[in-house]
């Protein structure tokens, strides 16, 4: 049997390559219902999703990370039986881990309705697709099986990543009602950051290691630009006078850094621990990271890369 992490880096190194040799502007020949990347998958060009000249322009190609995450996840999920499909995931208590899955389709399905001109919000198209219970259990997938679930994700987000290639990443599209439209590249940056935060609810629930990428760059920058928003949540008011320095190293030792250097309150260490407090899966005192200043410490205790309300922390293991 192939060892998934093998595998799952074969075919992200046989998408890179051929995202390379893809020229054409648009689409052709997204596989809509196998394995990922059997056929020739579309990518931006080099004037498409991920152009340098612009703040998102650190993600390197946001287009091109979605589908090597998607990749990846794939990978993990594709040998599971209906056993495995019933594990009960590590975050989220009362999903299994085919609800993690269905949740992600589900708002791969609402993205591509959005990017496709049907629809006003995603509340909107969630809402006309399927009731979901207090615990976001999208219940029109509760009776079918996992395998049912991992081919209908694969419909939706090759139906989702067409979209967004076609449409390019300057487009516009609505997202959450009362906000203004966001872009291609932004909204395809948030679904990269959703993917990799539930992919850790299952390698968690599995006892694996979280596969983490340079790529992880999306949820980093969402975990600095939505700071007014995270304070706003937790009743604390946001002063952008106040400075504050991000240094964080990146698996390919590479560094991100956000802020004034000189700054007094300041956070420091692997892009890896400090992606898995902003997903609100671990507790900054749990990991390695260096946070010096009252200022540093009260953003590492609040941050979050989605919307929605304050969510907290896991109880820390280690106080400090």
């Amino acid at each position: 049997m192939k060892s998934p992490r093998k595998e799952a880096r074969r075919i992200e190194r046989a998408e890179r390559a051929r995202a390379s040799r893809y020229a054409s502007k648009k689409t052709e020949g997204l596989n809509a219902s196998g394995l990922p990347y059997d056929n020739a998958v579309p990518r931006a060009t080099s004037d498409g999703i991920g152009r340098k000249g612009n703040e998102m322009a650190e993600f390197f190609d946001p287009m091109g990370d979605l589908l090597a995450e998607q990749a990846q996840v794939d990978v993990l999920v594709q040998d599971f039986s209906e056993e495995d499909w019933n594990k009960m995931a590590s975050y989220c208590t009362t999903w299994k881990l085919k609800d993690v899955i269905a949740h992600i389709a589900f708002f791969d399905y609402c993205a591509a309705e959005l990017l496709n001109g049907r629809g006003e919000s995603v509340n909107a198209v969630a809402d006309a697709f399927s009731d979901q219970d207090e615990h976001f259990h999208v219940l029109k997938c509760q009776d079918m099986t996992g395998a049912e679930i991992l081919s209908w994700w694969r419909e939706q987000r090759t139906i989702m990543n067409e979209a967004f290639i076609a449409g390019g990443p300057k487009s516009r599209v609505p997202w959450a009602a009362g906000i203004p439209p966001m872009s291609n590249r932004s909204l395809a940056s948030a679904r990269l950051m959703e993917l990799w935060a539930h992919s850790v609810d299952i390698y968690d629930a599995l006892g694996i290691e979280p596969v983490v990428k340079d790529r992880i760059t999306s949820t980093l920058f969402l975990s600095w630009q939505g700071r007014p928003n995270m304070y706003n949540v937790n009743d604390l008011t946001f002063d952008p006078e106040v400075p504050m320095y991000l240094e964080l190293t990146l698996p390919s030792g590479e560094v991100w850094a956000k802020g004034d250097p000189a700054s007094p309150n300041y956070i420091k260490g692997s892009a890896r621990d400090w992606a898995l407090v902003a997903i609100r899966r671990r507790n900054w005192m749990d990991t390695d990271l260096e946070i010096v200043g009252d200022e540093a410490r009260t953003y590492a205790s609040i941050v979050q890369t989605y919307a929605g309300p304050a969510d907290p922390a896991p109880e820390a293991k280690n106080k400090r």
